[in-house]
C-alpha cells in the first residue's frame, strides 16, 4: 500500500452506501480496507440497477477494499475469525440501526476490551439519541427530514427531492472519514481508541451550512430558486437560441466586468443598478432578462468560444454521458476503465485529491464477494500485533500547537480550515485588497454576512497586501513559522508570486502545502473560473433535478462547495498523521471538479452499461420531478425495503392493511408493482410513480406524522418533509440531540448561531472557541509571534502593506 495512511486498517462492518464508502474514501489514501460481508449479502448487492447482476451502488461503494463472508449471527467459527480480525484493525466503522452491533455482540464496549486502540466510528440515520432514534433512514428520507428537500425546485415551486440518491449518503460517508481521521490523530497522542458517534443528519445540517445560515440572519424560510443563487446575480442556467441551457455565474466584481464585456454590453457594469452584487440581487429579475435576452440570440457553441476568452465562469448543462467526452475530463483521464470480476467498471479516476510525495494507488474496483478470505486468515495466523504503550492522556486538541496559514476565500477553504481551528490548530486567514468576498455574501447580522460568519470561526484575521514585494515577504516569513499552508490560487499564481511547494519547502521541509483549484492543475479548464452553479451542471448532478422539458434546478444547498471543503479537510489530516509518523511534508491538490466528479461515481459507474434500464441511476435523468406523496399537511416519502423479498412482501402487506386499503392486496398486479415500487425502488421508481395517486387519495385524510408513524410501526422506512421554520423555530429535539447549532458571542453581529461539525467524539473532538475574524482583528499579534520586531511591523503599517 501507498498514500498517506498506509500501515493503517480499516474494518468495514457497515451497510448499503454510508459505512463501505467511508471505508473505501480512507482506502483511496492508502489505508487497507478489510470488509465482513454478512452471509446473506448486504441488500445494496440487488438495488438496480445491476451489471453482471450485481447493484452498481454496491459496486461503486466499495472500491479499494478487500473482503470475506462471515456469518455472524450463528456462526462460532466465523465469530471467531472476526474477534480475531478486530486484534489487528486500528478503525472500525458501522452504520446499521441503532443497537444492532451490539444485539450481535459487536458493540464498542466488548470490542474495545479485545483491542483497546480500537476507533470505533458509528453512524446513524439521525443520531443515538433523540426522537428521530426510531425511524430508519436513507439518503432520500434524511433529504426530507433534515430540511434539504425545502431549499429545491422551481422558482416559486414546490420542493423536490434530489433523485440522484447519494448526496446525502455521500455526505454522511465524508463525515465518518472525517472523523476517522481525527481520532487517529488523537489516538497519536493518547495512544487510546474511542468510540464516535456520528450520524447523517448531521452531517447533512453541515452541508447546509451556508444556507442555514442565511436563514438564522433572516428568520425566513429560504425561497425556491430554480437555477439560480441565493447570494449572487447572476448565477443562473440561460437558454441559448439552439434551445440548449448554459449556466453563468458572476461571483464577484471582476466577473462581472468580463461577463458585460463578453455580452458587449460594457455600459452595464459600472452601471450604479447593477455594479454591486448587493444591487444585482435586488434587481435579480431585471438582470436575468438582460443576460436571457442577449444569450437567447445566440447559439451555445458561440457562447462557449465568447465566455471562454473573458473568463467568466459558465458550463453547458452536462449529463454524466458528456463527461468521457469532455475535452478536459480526457486530458486528465479522470473517467477511466478499471478491471473488475464484473468485466472492465467506468469510474472516476485520480480524484478528489492528488499527493506527490505519497502517491496514491489510483481507484480500485470492489473485490469479489469473499476474495479476501485467504489474506485475512494470513493476517490472523500471524498473530495479534504487539499492544502500543498507552501515553497519558492529554486535555489538549488533538491540533494544538499547529499553525495554518489560510489565503483562500469563498466556500471550500474556509470550510476547511474553520474544521481545523476547531480542533485547535492556530488558523491565520490572510486576507488582501477588499478581504474575503464572502464578507459581502447574503444577509447581514449588523452589517457582518451571516455567512462569513459560519466559515470563518476559530480563526485568526491577518491583512496582507502580498502582491507588494514588502507584503510578499512578510506572508512568506509567516508561512516559514507554519505546519501548513492552504491557497485557493489559480493555477501557476503560487508559482509566479515565489509561493509554489518548490519554493515553500526551501523555508520549510516538512511544510504540508495544499492547493485547492476549481478545474485541476493541468487541461483545457484549468485557467477557467467557476462557482457551485457551473460544477452542478458540468458534473450531470443538476439532471437529477428538475425534469424534462423543464427549466434546470440546482441542488438548493452549497453542496459541491461544502464537500470540497470536507474532502480538502481529509486530505490534510491524512497528511498531517503521515508527518506525524514518517516526518514528510506534502504537496496536496484537490478541486473543486474533482469533488463533484467523486460525488458522481455512482452515475459515472452506469456507463458501463447496465443489465437492464431500471432503477434510478440509470432512469433518474429523465424522469419527472419527485415531489413525495402528498398528505393532509406536508408530502411524506415511504418504502418498505428489507433485506429479502420476503420480508418486504411482510411490511408491504401489513402497511397497506394499517392505512386502509386491504382490498387492494386482492389485486396480484398491485401487489408485486407495490414491491418493486417501495423495495427495489425505494419509493422513488417508475413504479412508484404510478401507484401515487392511490396512495395519496388515502393519505388526503392522514397528517404526514402519522403517515409516518404507521409505515414505520410496520417495519418500514418513511420521512415528513421538514422545512427550516420546522427544524429550528423553535429549535427540534432531534437538533439539540445532536449538538447541530452552537451560540456564539461575535464582538459587532452579538449572540449568532453557527452549525456545528458533524463528529462527536469521546475525547480530543472538536468545540468551536471563537467567532469568524474582523479584518486584520490580529495582524500584529500574529506578525510578532512569528518572529517580526515591532519596529518591522509599523513600517509594514506604514507602508500599507498590512492592516
Amino acid at each position: 500500500m501507498t498514500g498517506p495512511l498506509a500501515g493503517v486498517r480499516v474494518l468495514d462492518m457497515g451497510a448499503f452506501a454510508v459505512g463501505p464508502q467511508a471505508c473505501a474514501i480512507l482506502g483511496l489514501l492508502g489505508a487497507d480496507v478489510i470488509r465482513i460481508e454478512p452471509d446473506y449479502i448486504d441488500g445494496l448487492a440487488r438495488v438496480v440497477p445491476l451489471i453482471n447482476g450485481t447493484g452498481t451502488t454496491y459496486l461503486a461503494a466499495h472500491h479499494n477494499s478487500s473482503n470475506i463472508i462471515l456469518g455472524l449471527k450463528d456462526n462460532e467459527e466465523d465469530t471467531r475469525i472476526a474477534y480475531e480480525l478486530i486484534k489487528h484493525v486500528d478503525i472500525l466503522v458501522e452504520n446499521r440501526r441503532v443497537g444492532a452491533m451490539d444485539r450481535l455482540g459487536f458493540g464498542y464496549q466488548k470490542l474495545s476490551e479485545i483491542n483497546p486502540r480500537l476507533i470505533y466510528m458509528s453512524s446513524a440515520a439521525y443520531g443515538h439519541a433523540g426522537p428521530f432514534l426510531k425511524y430508519g433512514g436513507a439518503d432520500h428520507f434524511i433529504q426530507a427530514m433534515s430540511g434539504f428537500v425545502s431549499l429545491n425546485g422551481q422558482l416559486d415551486g414546490p420542493p423536490e427531492w434530489a433523485r440522484y440518491v447519494y448526496l446525502v449518503d455521500g455526505t454522511g460517508s465524508i463525515s465518518v472519514a472525517e472523523a476517522a481521521l481525527v481520532a487517529l490523530m488523537d489516538r497519536e497522542l493518547t495512544g487510546r481508541g474511542q468510540y464516535v458517534d456520528l450520524d447523517e443528519f448531521s452531517s447533512t445540517m453541515f452541508m447546509q451550512s451556508t444556507r442555514i445560515a442565511e436563514y438564522f440572519a433572516t428568520k425566513q424560510e429560504p425561497r425556491r430558486l430554480g437555477s439560480e443563487s441565493s447570494k449572487t446575480c447572476p448565477s443562473k442556467t440561460y437558454l441559448t437560441q439552439d434551445g440548449k441551457y448554459l449556466a453563468v455565474s458572476a461571483l464577484h466584481r471582476a466577473h462581472w466586468v468580463d461577463l458585460c464585456a463578453a455580452l458587449e454590453m460594457k455600459e452595464l457594469a459600472d452601471d450604479e443598478r447593477f455594479r454591486t452584487n448587493q444591487a444585482r440581487l435586488e434587481r435579480r429579475d431585471e438582470v436575468n432578462g438582460i443576460i436571457q435576452e442577449k444569450i437567447g440570440g445566440k447559439p451555445l457553441v458561440w457562447w462557449r468560444w465568447q465566455l471562454g476568452r473573458y473568463k467568466v465562469p459558465h458550463s453547458p448543462v452536462m449529463g454524466v454521458e458528456d463527461l468521457p467526452r469532455d475535452p478536459h475530463v480526457r486530458a486528465n483521464n479522470y473517467i477511466v476503465d478499471v478491471p473488475s470480476a464484473w468485466g472492465p467498471l467506468k469510474s472516476c479516476n485520480d480524484v478528489p485529491w492528488q499527493f506527490k510525495q505519497s502517491p496514491l494507488e489510483g481507484m480500485k474496483a470492489s473485490p469479489y464477494l469473499d476474495s479476501g478470505r485467504e489474506y485475512v486468515l494470513s493476517l490472523i495466523q500471524a498473530g495479534a500485533p504487539p499492544t502500543a504503550p498507552t501515553a497519558a492522556a492529554p486535555d489538549d486538541l488533538p491540533l494544538k500547537g499547529l499553525r495554518i496559514v489560510d489565503v483562500t476565500e469563498g466556500v471550500a477553504g474556509p470550510v476547511c480550515t474553520a474544521q481545523l481551528g476547531s480542533l485547535g490548530a492556530e488558523v491565520i486567514k490572510v486576507e488582501r485588497g477588499q478581504g474575503d468576498f464572502t464578507r459581502e455574501w447574503g444577509p447581514r447580522i449588523k452589517g457582518e454576512s451571516a455567512v462569513f460568519m459560519q466559515l470563518n470561526h476559530d480563526k485568526k484575521g491577518v491583512f496582507i497586501e502580498y502582491t507588494a514585494p514588502e507584503g510578499l515577504d512578510a506572508l512568506r516569513e509567516l508561512i516559514r513559522s507554519a505546519h501548513v499552508f492552504i491557497d485557493d490560487f489559480p493555477p501557476g499564481t503560487g508559482e509566479a508570486l515565489g509561493l509554489g511547494y518548490d519554493n515553500l519547502k526551501l523555508l520549510k521541509k516538512d511544510l504540508i502545502h495544499c492547493s485547492i483549484t476549481d478545474f485541476g492543475e493541468t487541461g483545457p479548464y484549468r485557467d477557467r473560473p467557476a462557482t457551485e452553479l457551473e460544477f452542478q451542471a458540468m458534473s450531470g448532478m443538476m439532471k437529477w433535478m428538475g425534469g424534462p422539458g423543464l427549466p434546470p434546478v440546482r441542488v438548493g444547498a452549497d453542496v459541491v462547495s461544502t464537500l470540497t471543503g470536507m474532502f480538502t479537510f481529509i486530505a490534510v489530516m491524512a497528511a498531517l498523521y503521515n508527518r506525524k509518523k514518517r516526518h514528510l511534508g506534502e504537496r496536496i491538490t484537490t478541486s473543486y471538479l474533482g469533488a463533484a466528479l467523486y460525488m458522481m461515481q455512482h452515475g459515472i459507474i452506469t456507463l458501463t452499461g447496465t443489465d437492464t434500464w431500471a432503477g434510478y441511476w440509470v432512469t433518474g435523468p429523465y424522469d419527472p420531478p419527485q415531489v413525495g406523496y402528498k398528505t393532509q399537511d406536508k408530502p411524506v416519502m415511504f418504502s418498505v425495503i428489507a433485506k429479502d423479498e420476503a420480508a418486504a412482501r411482510r411490511v408491504f402487506f401489513d402497511f397497506v392493511k394499517a392505512v386502509g386499503m386491504a382490498d387492494l392486496l386482492k389485486d396480484e398486479a398491485f401487489v408485486e408493482k407495490g414491491i418493486r415500487a417501495f423495495n427495489r425502488g425505494q419509493g422513488l421508481s417508475k413504479d412508484a410513480r404510478e401507484l401515487r395517486p392511490v396512495f395519496e387519495k388515502v393519505f388526503a385524510s392522514w397528517k404526514a406524522g402519522d403517515v409516518v408513524g404507521t409505515i414505520a410501526g410496520c417495519g418500514g422506512v418513511a420521512a415528513p418533509l421538514l422545512t427550516f421554520n420546522d427544524l429550528f423555530a423553535p429549535m427540534h429535539g432531534q437538533v439539540i440531540a445532536n449538538n447541530n447549532i452552537v451560540e456564539m458571542e461575535h464582538p459587532v453581529a452579538g449572540k449568532t448561531r453557527l452549525v456545528n461539525n458533524p463528529w462527536r467524539h469521546g475525547h480530543g473532538g472538536a468545540r468551536i472557541m471563537t467567532p469568524s475574524p474582523l479584518p486584520g482583528q490580529d495582524t500584529d499579534a500574529v506578525l510578532v509571534s512569528a518572529g517580526f520586531s515591532a519596529e518591522r511591523v509599523a513600517a509594514l503599517r506604514k507602508l500599507g502593506v498590512i492592516k
